[in-house]
């Protein structure tokens, strides 16, 4: 207890020292959509953070893991390992299969996956605009495994303007805490387009990135990594009310491993291979709107080693979305959502799930505000299932700073994975869905300037959880239920008109005792320091707490550390030409993700684009 008061005074005192400071400095207002309406961020009701173009350039040279393990209620385990390591997504003490990642609005998973999960490795970052991420339960509005956390991502737009591109190379090191030589062990390569008019816009955006280097577990061994990405977007403007919008992605991605059982070299390869077609037409009325999705994705996942294994799956959505303006501070929507999902294990099997949901907003530039909503979700081999949402929220404006309380009693659920449903030798499709009610409450301040002070507390309650019975060796749904519960902190604050603070503290605890390998303490801070117009340095703090994990069948602890990264980037005076470097891990700390592989050590990258 003593320890976690310590570092909630830190926080605390840093902010009181933030709001003594110079105010000069005005942030932009942006726009989210958080109840699937476009509202202002410092109108929210929930706990959302934006990260923009600002927030994502910096981390160019590194991966969406580096950039998402940041942020407040985010742990990611294996974003500081080694390329190819699998990525464990830790957001409020869940797991992968609790957050829904959606790509330009259309929620992505791989049926291939034993968890139905989405592969965050095989995202380019530089082919993203903005994310977007909520917090807590939100079945409701966007449906299956919305029970920690959304994940919103938008790729780069097409712009109604003439020719338009970039080209950036990065060139870096990849070592690990045992070896620094300064070699270009890393490279990665990123060319982008767009050309349009006021009718017709398109773009594409290629990368190319590859590493070696470093062994997946303590080893002598290099084993490399590559990853390619293709996208394009059309936009076709028909008329002033109607948009039509077509995406295509292409993602692969391989990497080679080591063995795990026992912890050893060895010449393994993994590929994954992704394709993506979604068409999105748009009508915009006066005070109504209706948006629709159409998308088709196919995956392919291939493991060469002793046990080798091949999957491949695909997935068809569709949704469609009507809301209107009810009345002056009244809005509302409806809309439903098709999903069929096929995968190809021992053999071809697949399900269908159907929802049907609503949700109304009341928005009024007075105290009170709300939203509330429910969806029916029908699977064609577990039933029915309703999931609900009731949100209110306070503001209270003064002269010098707005005032803003929510809560939120919201529940979620997780459809069952083809894996667990039909997998000849482990599957269950007596299986029902995971469910949970969450409660979360909070406060925040927001500043003329921007600044951002804000407390969360969230409590989270499981039903249903699906394991591995060991009597079985099938997937059962657990008998007991239990909870996990936490606080979050936020502080965004410009100390000065060129100095930026953005920091947060995350304290996560499971009831029972459990969650390997996720820190009850989490702490980030980033200090943004613009020099002048063309040079700015942004210097990033983290703190991770010890956290559990086992080595064989025995129970560990992994130790706590702190890591410094710094990163810089001058815009030169030839236009559209600016460098850019980093140095990660500044003090080579000594640390684990996982027992037993290696972490990221000191490394440097450098790197040039050129902008037209």
């Amino acid at each position: 207890m003593i320890r976690i008061f310590s570092i909630q005074v830190l926080c605390l005192l840093t902010c009181v020292f933030v709001f003594a400071q110079n105010d000069l400095v005005q942030l932009d207002e942006v726009t989210v959509t958080d109840s699937r309406f476009e509202r202002l961020v410092s109108k929210t009701g929930r706990s959302v953070t934006l990260l923009t173009t600002k927030d994502i350039k910096p981390f160019l040279g590194g991966t969406l893991a580096d950039l998402l393990t940041g942020q407040v209620g985010i742990h990611i385990n294996g974003a500081q390992s080694h390329p190819g390591s699998q990525l464990s997504y830790f957001i409020r003490g869940g797991n992968n299969r609790q957050v829904l990642v959606l790509i330009d609005g259309v929620p992505v998973s791989d049926p291939t996956q034993i968890e139905n999960d989405f592969d965050l490795r095989t995202i380019d970052l530089s082919s993203i605009e903005s994310i977007e991420i909520i917090r807590g339960a939100a079945s409701s509005l966007y449906g299956s495994a919305a029970a920690t956390a959304v994940i919103k991502i938008t790729t780069n737009r097409p712009k109604q303007q003439s020719l338009s591109g970039s080209i950036r190379t990065i060139y870096g090191t990849n070592n690990d805490k045992w070896d620094f030589p300064i070699e270009p062990n890393f490279q990665t390569r990123q060319l982008q387009f767009a050309l349009g008019n006021a009718t017709h816009a398109g773009s594409i955006s290629l990368s190319d990135q590859r590493t070696m280097g470093m062994s997946s577990v303590f080893g002598t061994e290099d084993d490399s990594t590559a990853k390619q990405n293709l996208s394009a977007q059309y936009q076709l403007q028909l008329s002033s009310e109607f948009r039509l919008n077509t995406i295509f992605t292409k993602d692969y991605f391989s990497s080679e491993y080591d063995d795990s059982f026992p912890l050893m070299d060895a010449d393994n390869h993994f590929t994954s291979e992704s394709q993506r077609v979604v068409v999105q037409p748009k009508w915009t009325g006066e005070s109504s709107s209706f948006v629709g999705r159409v998308s088709w994705a196919t995956s392919s996942r291939d493991f060469v080693s002793s046990f080798p294994m091949y999957f491949e799956g695909d997935v068809i959505d569709l949704e469609g979305v009507f809301s209107t303006k009810l009345s002056k501070k009244l809005k509302g929507l409806i809309g439903f959502n098709h999903k069929q999902q096929k995968a190809q294990f021992s053999e071809k099997i697949s399900a269908d799930l159907m929802d049907y949901f609503v949700n109304v907003l009341y928005e009024s530039n007075g105290l009170f505000e709300a939203q509330a909503g429910a969806r029916l979700s029908e699977h064609s081999t577990y039933g029915s299932n309703w999931t609900y949402h009731i949100n209110p929220s306070l503001n209270f404006d003064f002269n010098a700073v707005d005032l803003r309380f929510h809560t939120s009693l919201s529940t979620a659920f997780i459809a069952p994975s083809l894996f667990k449903l039909f997998d000849t030798n482990s599957g269950n499709q007596t299986l029902k869905p995971e469910t949970n009610k969450s409660l979360e409450f909070g406060g925040s301040l927001l500043f003329p300037n921007g600044g951002q002070f804000q407390l969360v507390y969230f409590g989270r309650n499981h039903q249903n959880f699906v394991d591995y019975d060991m009597t079985t060796f099938r997937y059962a749904n657990v008998t007991r239920d239990f909870g996990v519960h936490g606080t979050e902190f936020l502080c965004r604050y410009p100390l000065t008109d060129r100095l930026l603070l953005q920091t947060n503290y995350t304290y996560t605890q499971h009831e029972e005792g459990e969650g390997l390998r996720i820190p009850k303490h989490k702490v980030n801070a980033i200090f943004r320091q613009q020099f002048n117009s063309n040079t700015q340095l942004l210097t990033s703090i983290q703190f991770v707490g010890d956290r559990d994990d086992l080595a064989g069948q025995d129970l560990v602890v992994l130790s706590s550390y702190w890591i410094l990264d710094l990163r810089i980037s001058h815009q030169l005076s030839q236009p559209g030409v600016s460098l850019f470097g980093s140095i990660e891990n500044v003090f080579d700390a000594d640390y684990e993700e996982i027992r037993g592989y290696t972490t990221r050590g000191r490394n440097l990258s450098v790197g040039v684009s050129y902008a037209f």
